[in-house]
């Protein structure tokens, strides 16, 4: 005679499959327990990668399972929340357990899984043993799935690896990759040596320029008529040359960075910054209109998550007995080529001064820097570099460096990125599609020097 299978009894099977499928999806081990089954039903052994990234190996972290199946465990559905009922014999027997006891529910209608920790839940509950005796689950936070892994690690007392050879991850640089740099140079045979002596007889904002060889060398147009440098040069002269030719030349590096630089300079003071020569670091000074405010702060939008960001502080006054100072956030940037590529280098700092604009004395601030870069990890650094590749853009979608209203220098906010071949497990950074900024290539590294004091 044929035995009677009960229709709960698949639905009880579907729930330990589902189990096993997301407990394999974890690249862990899933095991049922066909004999003796007093209140477990199975159990979860944590699988680690090997040190050496070779492979999987056992850890030994053990955790056991309870399942139940069934619209019959859903009790109290009240969207974001549901209860399962249990007995006292069972919650007594898990409590007493020398070893972890995941309690899983297998949500028929919704077709997922949901767990609690039985014993952490049993501590943590405080009416647990009060009638009715049941287990409460939060659909939103409770949910069994394959990105539960580190919680699974956690309970099984089972430390992840540092590294995790499975994954990639981005990683992110302080290079803002550099789009479009000054098609041409324009020059001509000058008889002036210095160009501060230039600079002197000059009015008002002075194009940049160097002097080489006997030529004075500008990225404004010496061919319009209206260019205040046409009357130290010797206008039948006057001619144009690639950018490309400075770039080659290695002996002209400084004085193209250095010019660079002088836009560069220009286009931060239309930014509302400021710049410090002794220290080399461009900064949010005091906003004098505001005498009254001890702390300033600016809105911003992460390019990364293109969600709004909290407040960044980047003035702010601080008094230690006598001791009184104002804190800048400041940076120092660099143009740098990599290979073929250019790149602008930026190094969040800090600035104090005495009254926004005199530097305080280094030995002064110098232990309070150290304390407030010490709370600094590699996400506040990041956002750092973040904040001050929007600070830039002066509003646009890209940072643009202008001269007499013509685009030379266009530089994205982002900063460039390289995909490791591993990764940190759990971390947001991992790599899962191809980023939209540029790879960084480290071959053939060549530095941009610029000694000069100002920009």
């Amino acid at each position: 005679m044929a035995k009677t299978v009960p229709v709960t009894k698949f639905t009880e099977l579907r729930g330990l499959d589902r189990i096993s499928i997301i407990t394999h999806e974890m690249n862990c081990i899933f095991r049922t327990i066909s004999q003796d089954d007093f209140g477990i039903d199975g159990e979860i052994e944590v699988v680690t990668p090997k040190a050496d990234g070779c492979g999987l190996e056992t850890s030994g972290g053990i955790i056991k399972v309870q399942a139940k199946s069934g619209s019959s465990y859903i009790k109290k559905d009240h969207g974001p929340t549901f209860a399962t009922p249990v007995r006292i014999d069972d919650l007594e027997y898990w409590n007493r357990c020398t070893f972890p006891v995941f309690f899983i529910v297998y949500y028929p209608k919704e077709d997922a899984l949901y767990y609690k920790e039985i014993k952490t839940y049993i501590r943590e509950t405080s009416d647990i043993w009060k009638k009715p005796l049941e287990v409460v689950f939060n659909k939103a936070t409770d949910q069994f799935t394959s990105d539960v892994k580190k919680s699974v690690c956690d309970h099984a007392a089972v430390s992840p690896p540092r590294i995790s050879f499975d994954q990639k991850e981005r990683l992110y640089s302080n290079l803002l990759p550099v789009r479009q740099l000054p098609k041409t140079l324009t020059f001509a045979k000058t008889r002036r040596k210095l160009a501060s002596r230039i600079k002197q007889e000059i009015e008002g904002y002075k194009p940049p320029f160097c002097i080489h060889d006997g030529y004075l060398y500008t990225l404004s147009d010496l061919y319009n008529e209206n260019n205040m440098l046409r009357k130290f040069c010797d206008e039948k002269t006057i001619d144009e040359m690639p950018f490309n030719d400075w770039l080659d030349d290695f002996d002209l590096r400084k004085n193209l960075v250095f010019m660079i630089n002088q836009l560069f300079g220009s286009h931060c003071h239309r930014c509302g910054l400021a710049y410090n020569r002794d220290f080399k670091r461009t900064y949010f000074p005091r906003e004098p209109r505001r005498d009254a405010d001890k702390t300033f702060t600016r809105m911003w939008t992460s390019p990364r998550t293109k969600r709004d960001a909290p407040p960044r502080t980047v003035v702010k006054f601080y008094e230690y007995g006598t001791f009184k100072f104002w804190r800048h956030l400041a940076a120092e940037f660099r143009f740098e080529q990599f290979s073929q590529k250019w790149f602008l280098r930026i190094t969040p700092k800090l600035l104090y001064t005495d009254d926004g604009k005199k530097v305080c004395d280094p030995k002064l601030v110098g232990p309070y820097t150290t304390r407030m870069k010490a709370m600094e990890h590699n996400p506040q650094v990041l956002n750092h570099i973040l904040f001050w590749g929007q600070t830039l853009t002066n509003g646009r979608q890209q940072i643009e460096l202008t001269l007499y209203g013509k685009t030379l220098v266009v530089i994205e906010p982002e900063p460039a990125t390289v995909i490791a071949d591993f990764a940190i497990p759990y971390d947001p950074a991992t790599y899962e599609e191809e980023p939209m900024s540029p790879q960084l290539t480290l071959f053939g590294t060549e530095g941009l020097e610029d000694e000069s004091d100002e920009y």
